[in-house]
């Protein structure tokens, strides 16, 4: 499988070299990102200046202003040493996600929380200064000019904010939201996110010994006989990689429950077993809807524009200027 995955690793560091050579004379069809939205105004959505953030450690809810909200948004989320595109695309990404909340929220005692489980991870000052050090001026200055590049802009369909889902690599493949929530949205499709391969953290494996992999199904509620090789059934897959069923001892699961259950870093994996062991060989990180910021990030340094990523992972969308 390593082997595999290496020789695909070279051909696709061969091809992206040549791509944007290709891309240019080719006409038959259209690279990944180069279609971009206009920036255009609009009437019907006013920008938010703060954030009301619930902090799950201290239990209290502050008012953060929009600014500072997003730098400990993108301290969090992604690294400052990333191309400035992909972190313009971060940032307007970060940002539709919280309006979309706050908008949700109207009325209720919080907009969002620090929970990155939830909504979105956020590091305030002191936390930036034990993450970043010396680098702490350095890194702030690099987002703070991000952050008002795409100031009081906005990512919409149909005049409204997306769930503008990200996440760390795909596997290759962005995912449908329908797949992976149950929930479509016209702009949350499977996208083409082939950078992803080349990523030095795409490939992970998780090793399980039979006995605790027998009392991990147990506490799921299936029923292991004594025949370990015989525990993994048909393991059904989406189209980009993410297992939709796997039949465990005679029992269905969803690759989600069982990325929860055994701490894998993305529910797109294969699973076998050998030498008394379940080897969990995992493509990507996170759950693959939206955009991905490896490969954000990756096209961003190709020369491609935070518009051109955005549209890339989110299908039919606008960047609207707010008032």
């Amino acid at each position: 499988m390593k082997n595999l995955y290496l020789g695909l690793t070279l051909i696709l560091t061969f091809s992206f070299l040549l791509m944007p050579l290709i891309a240019v004379d080719s006409g038959e069809t259209e690279p990944l990102g180069t279609s971009s939205a206009p920036v255009t105004d609009t009437a019907n959505l006013k920008s938010i200046d703060e954030f009301r953030l619930y902090f799950k450690d201290t239990e209290k809810v502050e008012n953060i202003k929009t600014e500072e909200y997003l730098l400990g948004v993108l301290a969090a989320e992604m690294a400052a040493t990333n191309n400035a595109e992909a972190l313009k695309a971060q940032a307007l990404a970060a940002y539709t996600f919280a309006y979309r909340k706050a908008t949700q929220n109207k009325g209720s005692e919080y907009d969002l929380t620090n929970d990155s489980s939830l909504d979105q991870g956020y590091i305030d000052a002191e936390g930036r200064k034990a993450k970043w050090g010396e680098k702490q001026t350095e890194y702030e200055k690099k987002l703070k000019d991000v952050i008002t590049a795409v100031k009081d802009m906005l990512i919409v369909y149909d005049n409204q904010p997306i769930f503008a889902a990200y996440h760390a690599i795909s596997p290759g493949n962005t995912e449908s939201a329908e797949n992976v929530w149950g929930s479509a949205y016209p702009y949350l499709k499977s996208k083409s996110s082939a950078y992803d391969l080349l990523c030095p953290q795409f490939l992970s494996e998780v090793k399980v010994t039979t006995d605790d992999f027998k009392n991990k199904l147990i506490s799921l509620g299936a029923t292991p006989g004594d025949d370990a090789a015989k525990f993994i059934g048909k393991n059904q897959k989406t189209t980009a990689g993410t297992v939709k069923k796997i039949t465990l001892c005679g029992k269905d699961f969803t690759g989600a429950q069982l990325r929860t259950a055994f701490n894998l870093r993305s529910a797109a994996f294969d699973l076998t077993f050998s030498n008394n062991t379940f080897i969990f060989t995992v493509n990507g990180y996170g759950h693959a809807v939206g955009m991905s910021q490896f490969g954000a990030n990756y096209m961003a340094e190709q020369g491609s524009t935070y518009t051109e990523i955005l549209n890339a992972y989110y299908e039919g969308i606008k960047i609207v200027k707010l008032k």
